[in-house]
């Protein structure tokens, strides 16, 4: 589990954020696909799934690899509010230098040490938690720092048999709080496989879209490169016809002025057809 976000003062970059989490990255690791995840988070993820919980692509634990220096140095200079600010710590230091603080931190609560002296039952000891800087006020007035074994037979009662069922019922409780916070991180991961299924069907929903919009677009352009192609072939077969009537033209010229010199005649046959071709040409020339 990473840092709570609501513990930094400023702006934290997005990339720094856990994608399991969703919290600043503690002990950070990057995947090849430079997806950011706490090694914690990511090794539970990896225990049970064999791709990056972020874009489902192959990962295992090999393929971890320590941040960028540059990611590692703007990751270790935010700013951060020591943990024990609930309790009324003040202090706000980069995240580089925040355990060595939280280690010594006045305000960090500390179970007090008073057993009820050597003889005295686990069970019957001091559990009160007082802040480090006041744990030597309760210490003074502490009603466990001188009291002896108090069993229910002085004869027969011996600490080591209630100390030892003591450890038994702490073990239980133990196992018991493990298994809380093992179906909690399960719920959680449970919560962002389905956020990342539901991203994912978004993204497959786009991409279906798309490849519909370029269909359309393909046929479109098919249908304009024929179009452009019959138009380009109605071209070329007006300008052989125009060519073909230019050489008619010019033949019917030819042949009238070789008989220019016989004088007039009345229009025969040929007159007519050249009329027909010079016609026809001038409609061929406005296409």
């Amino acid at each position: 589990m990473g840092y709570d976000v609501e513990r930094f003062v400023g702006y934290v970059n997005e990339g720094l954020l856990c994608s399991v989490c969703r919290c600043v990255c503690e002990e950070a690791v990057m995947s090849p696909c430079e997806h950011v995840f706490c090694r914690a988070c990511i090794s539970a993820w990896l225990s049970q799934h064999s791709t990056c919980p972020e874009d489902r692509t192959h990962l295992t634990h090999t393929q971890l690899r320590p941040l960028y220096r540059y990611m590692r140095n703007d990751l270790m200079q935010l700013q951060i509010r020591c943990v024990f600010h609930v309790h009324g710590c003040d202090v706000i230091s980069a995240l580089e230098s925040m355990h060595t603080h939280e280690a010594e931190c006045d305000y960090s609560l500390l179970t007090c040490r008073n057993t009820g002296g050597k003889y005295l039952c686990y069970r019957c000891g001091c559990e009160v938690q007082v802040c480090r800087r006041d744990l030597e006020a309760h210490l003074s007035v502490c009603e466990f720092g001188s009291r002896v074994c108090l069993g229910p037979d002085k004869d027969t009662h011996t600490c080591i048999t209630e100390l030892r069922t003591e450890l038994t019922l702490f073990r239980a409780e133990c196992v018991c709080k493990v298994e809380e916070l093992r179906c909690e991180m399960e719920s959680r991961l449970d919560s962002q496989r389905r956020h990342m299924v539901q991203r994912e069907n978004i993204l497959k929903n786009e991409v279906e879209e798309l490849k519909a919009q370029l269909s359309c677009v393909m046929t479109d352009v098919c249908v304009l490169l024929a179009a452009e192609r019959s138009r380009r072939q109605d071209l070329e077969k007006a300008e052989l016809e125009k060519a073909e009537l230019l050489e008619l033209l010019k033949e019917g010229h030819r042949q009238f002025t070789t008989t220019a010199g016989d004088g007039p005649r009345k229009a025969g046959p040929r007159s007519l057809t050249l009329d027909c071709i010079k016609r026809k040409s001038k409609e061929v020339t406005v296409i």
